[in-house]
């Protein structure tokens, strides 16, 4: 007896040697079930419907502090009366700490109760493998992409994606026909390499099971068609509005600057987001301008499921301007916002 408990004695470090020795893969395991969990139930409310047609509109806001700070959110929301459905940010693409997977923004996005939209840009010059090509590093080669040069980012980005689990809007790539962005088809890029530099990326997030993220393509104005990567790879369609009044050609209505555009995407058979919106004050009446574009939006426009206001007070992308795209300070552009809530146009 004494023999056989003093084996017994042996074997017990051995059995906790063992699970020792194989808890890692159990942990490993269990966090990958738990997060594909996370995953499958995120893109439930996703495909349950997020917005869908015949639904009230998502209204959402790009505001540059937002998410690292809500307390200028909140004032806003007093003022239109509802709670913001979506909250835009921009992230681009490298090596350093900020171009990581901001999985603390979408946490916090998360708890405020809204949903992420990432505007994901893939500029290539921070990358090391890059170093050394000189101005050449300053075109984004989509034809590299699509051969696996960035692929370990673009996973990581998808395995934190997954740790994150919750639905997300990616807008990747935007305005890929716009000659500003070095991943446009007028940077030397042909419409092929963008649709299959798109297709690797959504390959690559699918692999890791990254599939609460909510694929946007946004073409700058009418979108065109040998650009679009086709509808399995695609989820909504986004687009920007803006009318630059003295900055452009001229004060433009709404419908004039979105009629040709909606009509080019509807097409494509997918929600709509108004991924960008905003009204100069100078050459006419902002509020009226967004009075005028709720009340068409909800009632010649219908496959247009979200708008994302532009509140930016100092973009730079013109040369010769900054321009204030911000409405925090002007009552009567919330005030028809407001309207529109009560009208049942927003959620």
């Amino acid at each position: 007896m004494r023999t056989l408990n003093a084996a017994r004695g042996l074997r017990l470090p051995a059995y906790i040697a063992a699970l020792i020795l194989v808890f890692p893969f159990f942990d490993s395991l269990y966090t990958e079930a738990v997060s594909h969990a996370r995953v499958f139930i995120g893109r439930l409310a996703v495909t349950a419907g997020i917005a869908s047609e015949g639904e009230r509109l998502m209204l959402g806001i790009f505001k540059p502090e937002v998410p690292y700070a809500f307390d200028g959110l909140h004032d806003m929301e007093e003022a239109i009366g509802t709670r913001f459905d979506i909250l835009s940010f921009y992230a681009t693409w490298g090596e350093r700490s900020e171009d990581a997977f901001p999985i603390e923004l979408l946490r916090a996005t998360d708890t405020y109760g809204a949903i992420a939209m990432i505007t994901w840009e893939p500029w290539t010059t921070e990358f090391a493998v890059n170093a050394g090509r000189g101005t050449d590093a300053m075109r984004t080669d989509l034809r590299e992409i699509s051969a696996g040069r960035y692929d370990d980012y673009i996973r990581e980005w998808a395995r934190e994606a997954v740790i994150f689990g919750q639905p997300f809007f990616l807008r990747f790539a935007h305005e890929m026909n716009n000659p500003q962005y070095p991943w446009s088809v007028q940077a030397g890029n042909s419409a092929a390499d963008f649709v299959e530099a798109w297709r690797h990326v959504w390959r690559l997030f699918r692999e890791e099971g990254a599939e609460n993220v909510i694929w946007v393509w946004s073409p700058k104005r009418e979108a065109p068609h040998d650009l679009y990567p086709g509808g399995e790879y695609v989820d909504w369609i986004g687009t920007g509005v803006f009318n630059y009044g003295i900055f452009g050609e001229a004060w433009y209505s709404f419908e004039y600057l979105y009629e040709s555009i909606y009509r080019s995407v509807i097409l494509f058979d997918k929600p709509i987001m108004i991924a960008e919106i905003g009204s100069v004050t100078s050459g006419g009446s902002r509020p009226d301008w967004f009075s005028d574009a709720w009340r068409k939006i909800s009632t010649q426009y219908p496959a247009t499921r979200a708008v994302v206001l532009f509140n930016n007070p100092a973009d730079r992308t013109l040369q010769d301007a900054a321009i204030d795209w911000a409405i925090e300070d002007d009552d009567a552009t919330l005030e028809t916002i407001k309207t529109a809530v009560n009208n049942g146009i927003f959620r």
